[in-house]
């Protein structure tokens, strides 16, 4: 179960990611990261600073319901060529 205390999002509910167009040669992959606050916020940072995905393109991390742990999920287009 998901709770989310920064924003609306419905509990038990998980974080929708980003939607985008896609061409018929890109397929949507979505990553989650699960750990504590600080832990998810710097790999955010890290695959950010590595062009990998966007800071923008991930959720706001969800906290995990008896859980110390947040989830984020990010999800963009690749190409299938």
């Amino acid at each position: 179960m998901f709770i989310d205390r920064d924003s609306a999002n419905d509990a038990g509910q998980p974080p929708e990611a980003n939607s985008a167009q896609s061409s018929p040669h890109e397929e949507p992959v979505k990553m989650t990261l699960t750990a504590s606050r600080q832990a998810v916020e710097r790999m955010i940072l890290l695959l950010h600073n590595r062009s990998i995905i966007a800071g923008s393109e991930w959720s706001r991390p969800v906290v995990i319901k008896n859980s110390p742990e947040v989830i984020s999920v990010a999800s963009r287009m690749i190409g299938t060529n």
